[in-house]
């Protein structure tokens, strides 16, 4: 049975549609081909470079070398720095006792002087006038004393026999009495008069260096008042005044109470730096503590006696005082080179028993001769880094040798000098032989000379 569909009629002068093929489309083709060749290029490449072997690592930098030396426990002494004031260990003014001319000056001036020296000589003449009229009074008194005694004994046998009335004799023995009144009392004018006389001869009443003049000679002295005419001071031994801040008298006081410090050996000494900075070369004692508070300045009054053979110390100089006040046990100390003075305090590099650098940070009290005084942070006995710590790193290993001090080269080399009871501190004393190393530290290199360095080339 044929359909009733016919097939619809071709249009006449066409061709029947296709698809389109390769030949129709070249360049399509050409870049699906190139697109293809990248992406296996690429593929590649990205292969070979993840097979391509790794580079070497740089060598592990070596340990750096620092210089140790372990921190020590020591008793040391407390030290307090005052400035102080020389005084003369008596002081005496020398004063006319008379009224008269100054005659003579009998010494040079800003010479030492002996106790008894004749000074000077005021006009003696008025003196002497009133010594000799002093002596005939006396005279005078013990004639009439003589007159009055053989009166009294004519009448002691006549009132025995009342040839004479009672009261005759009476009036007799009270004349003598009078007499012998009369006589004391002219001898004691005598002896005013020859004190008066003596007066005219100024003289020393001190041992010691005497100073300037005061009054010219032809001045009339002792007018009214004891003129002051030199003054002569004692300048063997001296005085050295200085105070004390009332806090720091009652933080010394509230550690000697708590055993933090104790009495140094030999009591309170001091020890003095003259003007130009160096060392007295004797030690003082202290020898008054003033029991008030100076209400202007809130300071004690403390003195020290100095000896002064060669009479360095002069009345009103001024001179720097270490009051070495107290010792204080178990106290450590490093060297100040290996202490770092950073903007929040002070640090200190420490190698640990694995060899690596640590970091402590420390609270400092002193400097004791080259060492610092470690308040807080340190325990004796551990290893701290006194030279090389600038190539540090927390935690980093390192290469520890011994660090040996030279005479002069430690950071304190113009510190405080304070000397620890009983230790030398001679200057010029020879440097001890170096210590052997402690355990776990290498000896130290032999000294080389440095290479030269190498002249920087500019980029």
């Amino acid at each position: 049975m044929q359909s009733n569909l016919a097939p619809s009629p071709r249009p006449t002068g066409s061709l029947p549609a296709r698809a389109p093929t390769g030949s129709d489309r070249p360049h399509g083709g050409l870049a699906l081909r190139a697109g293809v060749l990248a992406l296996g290029l690429g593929l590649g490449l990205g292969l070979a470079a993840c097979s391509k072997p790794e580079p070497p690592k740089p060598a592990a930098r070596p340990p750096a070398v620092v210089r140790v030396m372990p921190s020590r426990s020591e008793t040391v002494p407390v030290i307090q720095e005052h400035v102080g004031r020389v005084a003369a260990f008596r002081s005496v003014e020398v004063r006319a006792r008379v009224e008269g001319i100054l005659e003579r000056r009998h010494f040079v001036e800003g010479t030492e002087v002996k106790r008894g020296q004749l000074l000077y000589t005021i006009d003696p003449t008025t003196y002497q006038t009133v010594l000799n009229d002093a002596r005939a009074e006396v005279a005078r008194a013990e004639a009439n004393l003589a007159n009055a005694r053989s009166r009294e004994q004519r009448y002691a046998p006549l009132v025995k026999e009342n040839a004479i009335s009672r009261q005759d004799y009476d009036d007799a023995v009270t004349t003598v009495k009078q007499n012998e009144a009369l006589v004391a009392s002219a001898r004691g004018a005598v002896e005013r008069a020859q004190i008066n006389l003596g007066y005219t001869r100024v003289v020393a009443n001190e041992t010691g260096r005497i100073g300037a003049t005061l009054v010219p000679e032809g001045r009339l002295v002792g007018k009214g008042e004891a003129t002051h005419l030199t003054t002569i001071d004692r300048l063997e031994p001296v005085y050295v005044n200085f105070t004390m801040a009332d806090r720091d008298a009652l933080v010394f006081k509230r550690a000697m109470s708590t055993g933090e410090i104790r009495e140094a050996d030999g009591g309170s000494r001091a020890r003095v730096f003259l003007p130009d900075g160096t060392e007295y070369d004797k030690l003082g004692k202290l020898d008054f503590t003033d029991s008030r508070v100076d209400p202007n300045t809130g300071t004690i009054s403390l003195r020290a006696v100095m000896p002064n053979p060669g009479q360095s110390l002069l009345p009103g100089m001024f001179v720097r005082v270490e009051f070495i006040s107290a010792k204080r046990p178990d106290t450590v100390l490093v060297p100040q080179q290996a202490v770092i003075k950073t903007p929040t305090g002070h640090i200190v590099w420490v190698i640990d028993k694995e060899g690596r650098a640590t970091r402590r940070d420390l609270v400092v009290g002193q400097w004791l001769r080259d060492d610092w005084i470690i308040e807080k942070g340190l325990g004796a006995g551990e290893m701290v880094v006194v030279d090389g710590y600038q190539k540090l790193q927390p935690g980093a290993p390192v290469k520890a040798v011994p660090w040996t001090p030279t005479p002069g080269a430690g950071a304190g080399a113009g510190a405080v000098r304070a000397v620890a009871p009983g230790a030398a501190g001679a200057a010029g004393a020879p440097a001890a032989a170096p210590a052997a190393p402690p355990p776990g530290v290498a000896a130290p290199p032999a000294a080389v000379a440095p290479p030269a360095a190498a002249p920087s080339a500019k980029p």
